[in-house]
């Protein structure tokens, strides 16, 4: 409710319109209501279409073989009907339809009537039924009085929850507005309240408008069609709109509308659409026909389903001549460029759990557009810009779209892999759920606590152990009783197969090796051990899709570095913030290795794929049903009917929704068809040369037949009751093609031979449909496994003796022995911080995260003595980032001052007003520490140089140090090549004096002496030393430390 009110110019008063929806204190009032209104409209559309059905209905009785028997039941039915559409009240409606009883059909006993036309006479009459028993589940489930009652009582409800979005509201934006912090949302609100003014009329322009108004000649707005009214609002205040001179061009397309998730309003595109003129005038429409991307085989297909699934009931656009695609591109008349329809018939499929049966039919899709992608590519002719010519296909012509990626990323990507189609997927979805991310993180949560029963099972059937599944059940089957990970300590024990017991063995010896370095190791590094001595690492490079897969490894590493860098350590908060990201669907996305000229497969969203092209389309998911989770909460939310919700009697502990709740529901639902079907056109528009559509039907010969009752009807578009019952693209792709000749092969072989008499049927539309079923895949790639298998049998054994060609056994001798001379190399990082470079001079004990805070070694000051002396100091930040508080203080503190410990923390509390240092870190700071520094004769020299403008701080740089300095193992020999590393840090602080440069680093930590000190940060401070000769070309004099818990500076 929140969301939508922001998207409102005025969300208070949207909140009000939502609470006065519910004011219907009359049944004059509720019959009147804005809900009652809509669910008439609705009932009038539903109740033509049956009438449509029945007149079908009855001319098939009326066939000369026709089940004239069934006729007088038709009649009845349509007699009713018509009453029904006579009534205007809610109240006469219900009362006709809960005196409705059906009658039965008359006993067929006639031999010479046709089954088929028997069959669909029966199919028609349950249709309608369907229609009418939806209706009254929608609108009619209690006698309009009592739906009024309940309005009236859920209104209380509804005035409390608007009050509470409002305090929410003002709440959010004053914590907000403390913290110096606005979002998207504000910046709209905010702008609007800087443009317009409220007035009795409405929103009209403030000054600030009108002066922008004089600036702007013209106001130009593309991809109209996504507005909502907030945006609107804004840029027609800057307009000269309100002068009566329309200074606004827009550039849109409402077929392609597909942001109502973002609260876009397609039917301001179509206010204007429908009432600006053709002729020139200031409020004129300029149609833009002519499509300049496609092929006619695209264009061609694409109008032919379009003109009968977009409606302006459905899709907000008649798809006529008007709204139609024309050729524009210029092509060469090339075979095999017919759209294709591919349905993998999956009716052999089956399995009673639904996410299994589905994630099977995704692998048949996958497979089957493995199998069509190797068919196209270096095979199909494809157009190539660059060179003016035709050329066969490559991978990176090809793109496979679907509603979203969720779900179907690891499958395809995988199938596709497997059958060696390198694959790309760009999308912020499916990284947690990637086979070698699954894994590792596994082996982590087994590291981290090794009881965990369903982790240890997929470590143990990995590489890590390489238990094989006979293995497996082995070791289970001989205690089943107990934890698996008791079974397989007992088993390790006492087990009777030494080769299991082995293979036990090594996978644990090598993770109590890496749980014993889990105090001194920071989990990044730990990440990057794991992949090295294991071999995992090089296991799933070796993968198909392998570059994607490492890629993916390294983004692990990437983000235990970046959570190293919060208060939390260690690997137990580590297992738990990934779980936490999880939870929440806080997906990064894979890992992008992919560029312009790579040669893959692209697998994107339909979304991501919006004002993209691409050569062949290969659109997958067809049969997916569609979300509509957005009408099945407790709370449905619409923009101009306001909110739904339930009726609950608290005293007999019941819920049912309101009537309010129930139209707003069906509004919903039908606007997310709409959406879907300009989803649909987005989708087969972005194909130039070729598309394809696939899906799988589990019952394909009952689909077709459903479609029986629209086989005669002569209107170019589908029935509305077909298209607003559809579930899935194919409910809407298949009876549009159902009426043509396209599918009449298909339609033979089930037996239906119906006889195709009207104008769909005779247009051509070049389009081929194809039926696909799984055992011919499942053949098919075992014959390719096969052949793989034999392949690979013989290079193992291949014998280099036997090569009587001398030139090529001397060739192939030398691949066999060839061995890659910069191996050492590949152990390399490329990029180090400054801090990572100094935990590597350190030794292993030294190196790792302090997981602990240590005793404070100098003199303890209560906390409550402290509080007289330092003013704020709790100390409620330690380690890192206590030290992190100090670094960001000195940063922001102007140094050519002096100060008093009070003056110190008022300019801490400013900086904290100003959202440039969080609360927690200004109490976390001894001032006394501060001071202690600015009164030193090192503070001494750095406010001299502050005053007189040489003193720089926070100084990033990155720095080419050569290789053989960080890996001096790796470097031997004097033949290697040099090697440039990448070195990145951040100067705390600098200074020039007359004769040099003075670099200070701020230190927090505690050491045991000066030389401690000196010692462990010497290589630190050399590299500052070393960037900043680089960067000024002047000497660097000394280089300090300023040690806060010696109280002290320290020359290196």
């Amino acid at each position: 409710m929140y969301e939508f009110s922001r998207s409102n110019p005025e969300p208070e008063k949207w909140l009000r319109q939502c609470v006065k929806s519910y004011e219907v204190n009359t049944m004059e009032a509720f019959e009147a209501s804005e809900g009652a209104v809509y669910a008439k409209e609705s009932l009038r559309k539903a109740l033509e279409e049956t009438m449509t059905l029945l007149e079908e209905g009855i001319r098939q009785c009326q066939e000369p073989d026709g089940p004239y028997m069934y006729a007088d039941a038709l009649k009845e039915d349509r007699e009713r009907i018509q009453k029904l559409l006579a009534q205007t009240t809610m109240q006469g409606m219900y009362d006709l339809f809960a005196d409705w009883k059906w009658k039965r059909f008359a006993a067929n006993k006639d031999k010479s009537v046709s089954e088929e036309l028997t069959a669909s006479v029966k199919n028609i009459r349950e249709e309608v039924k369907d229609i009418v028993g939806a209706l009254k589940d929608q609108f009619f489930y209690e006698a309009p009085e009592e739906l009024w009652k309940d309005m009236v009582e859920a209104g209380k409800t509804m005035s409390v929850l608007a009050g509470l979005v409002q305090s929410f509201a003002d709440a959010f934006e004053e914590k907000k507005r403390s913290k110096h912090l606005i979002d998207f949302s504000d910046m709209e609100q905010y702008a609007l309240r800087i443009l317009t003014e409220k007035t009795e009329e409405g929103l009209i322009p403030s000054e600030a408008a009108k002066d922008y108004q004089n600036k702007f000649a013209e106001v130009m707005i593309d991809e109209y069609q996504d507005s909502n009214l907030i945006q609107e609002a804004i840029l027609t205040s800057v307009s000269t709109v309100s002068e009566g001179n329309y200074n606004v061009f827009m550039v849109g397309d409402v077929k392609q509308s597909i942001y109502r998730f973002r609260l876009s309003r397609p039917e301001l595109f179509m206010e204007k659409f429908n009432t600006y003129n053709i002729e020139e005038s200031q409020k004129q429409r300029i149609d833009l026909h002519k499509n300049f991307r496609s092929r006619r085989e695209v264009l061609d297909s694409t109008n032919f389903v379009f003109e009968q699934i977009m409606t302006k009931e459905l899709g907000e656009i008649t798809y006529d001549e008007k709204a139609a695609l024309y050729v524009g591109a210029d092509y060469e008349e090339k075979p095999g460029m017919k759209a294709e329809v591919l349905l993998v018939n999956t009716a052999e499929n089956f399995s009673e759990q639904t996410e299994v049966r589905e994630a099977s039919d995704r692998e048949l899709e996958a497979r089957a557009i493995a199998a069509r992608i190797k068919q196209l590519v270096g095979a199909h002719p494809v157009f190539d810009k660059k060179s003016g010519a035709y050329r066969p296909a490559k991978y990176s012509d090809i793109v496979i779209l679907t509603r979203s990626l969720k779900g179907w990323t690891d499958v395809f990507t995988e199938v596709l892999n497997r059958e060696g189609i390198p694959t790309f997927t760009g999308s912020k979805e499916g990284y947690f759920e990637t086979r070698e991310i699954r894994l590792l993180l596994d082996y982590l949560r087994v590291l981290d606590n090794p009881r965990q029963d369903l982790p240890l099972a997929a470590v143990l059937k990995s590489m890590f152990a390489g238990l094989s599944s006979e293995e497996f059940a082995k070791i289970k089957c001989e205690e089943k009783e107990v934890p698996f990970y008791e079974a397989v300590q007992d088993y390790r024990r006492m087990g009777d197969d030494r080769a299991i017991q082995e293979k036990l063995d090594r996978c644990y010896e090598k993770m109590e090796d890496f749980r014993e370095r889990l105090p001194y190791t920071a989990i990044h590094e730990l990440l990057w051990q794991i992949l090295d001595e294991t071999g995992y690492g090089n296991y799933v490079a070796a993968m198909p899709g392998g570059g994607q897969r490492a890629a993916n490894l390294e983004m692990l590493v990437e983000k235990a570095i970046a959570f190293e860098a919060t208060s939390y350590k260690g690997l137990f908060n580590f297992v738990r913030y990934i779980e936490q990201l999880r939870k929440y669907d806080i997906d990064y996305g894979e890992a992008n290795i992919a560029d312009e000229q790579a040669d893959t497969v692209r697998l994107m969203s339909i979304h991501k794929s919006k004002g993209l092209e691409f050569p062949i389309v290969i659109v997958a998911g067809m049969s997916k049903r569609f979300n509509m989770q957005d009408t099945t909460g407790s709370i449905v939310v619409h923009p101009e009917l306001g909110v739904g919700v339930d009726a609950v009697d608290l005293e007999y502990r019941t819920k049912i929704p309101t009537f309010l709740k129930k139209v707003i529901q069906r509004k919903v639902q039908l606007e997310n068809l709409g959406e879907e079907l300009r989803v649909l056109y987005v989708a087969l528009t972005r194909a130039k040369e070729k598309l394809i559509l696939i899906g799988s039907i589990s019952n394909l010969e009952k689909k077709l037949k459903s479609f029986a009752s629209i086989q005669s009807r002569e209107q170019t578009a589908l029935p509305f009751g077909v298209l607003s019952r559809a579930t899935s693209y194919f409910d809407w792709i298949l009876p549009a093609l159902f009426r043509n000749q396209v599918l009449a092969d298909l339609l033979n072989g089930y037996g239906m031979n119906v006889p195709f008499t009207n104008a769909m049927y005779q247009k051509e539309v070049p389009l081929v449909v194809e039926e696909i079923f799984p055992e011919h895949l499942i053949l098919q790639e075992t014959a390719e496994e096969v052949e793989q298998a034999l392949t690979e049998e013989l290079l193992r054994n291949w014998d280099t003796a036997y090569v009587y060609d001398e030139r090529m056994r001397e060739q192939i001798e030398e691949q066999f022995s060839y061995q890659y001379p910069y191996e050492s190399m590949q152990k390399m990082k490329l990029k180090f911080t400054v801090s990572e470079l100094k935990k590597r001079s350190e030794p292993e004990e030294e190196a790792g995260e302090i997981l602990y805070e240590e005793p404070e070694i100098v003199p303890l000051v209560p906390n409550f003595m402290r509080e007289k002396t330092e003013p704020g100091y709790t100390g409620t930040l330690s380690g890192a980032s206590r030290g992190t508080a100090y670094h960001k203080f000195l940063e922001l503190l102007d140094f050519g001052h002096s100060y008093t410990i009070s003056q110190l923390y008022a300019e801490a509390e400013k900086f904290c007003e100003e959202g440039k240092m969080q609360p927690e870190m200004m109490e976390s700071i001894y001032y006394k520490d501060i001071l202690g520094l600015l009164e030193s004769p090192l503070g001494l020299r750095l406010r001299k140089a502050a005053q007189s403008g040489c003193l720089k701080k926070e100084q990033p740089f990155v720095l080419g140090v050569s290789a053989d300095t960080i890996y001096p193992e790796l470097f031997e020999r004097q033949e290697e090549e040099e090697e440039l590393l990448i070195v990145q840090g951040i100067i705390d602080v600098y200074f020039e004096e007359a004769d040099g440069i003075v670099v200070v680093d701020y230190k927090t930590d505690r050491a045991a002496s000066r030389e401690e000190l000196a010692e462990r940060y010497e290589k630190q401070l050399s590299y500052y030393g070393e960037v900043l000769e680089r960067l000024t070309g002047k000497r660097v004099k000394e280089k300090i430390i300023y040690s806060f818990a010696r109280k002290e500076e320290v020359r290196v």
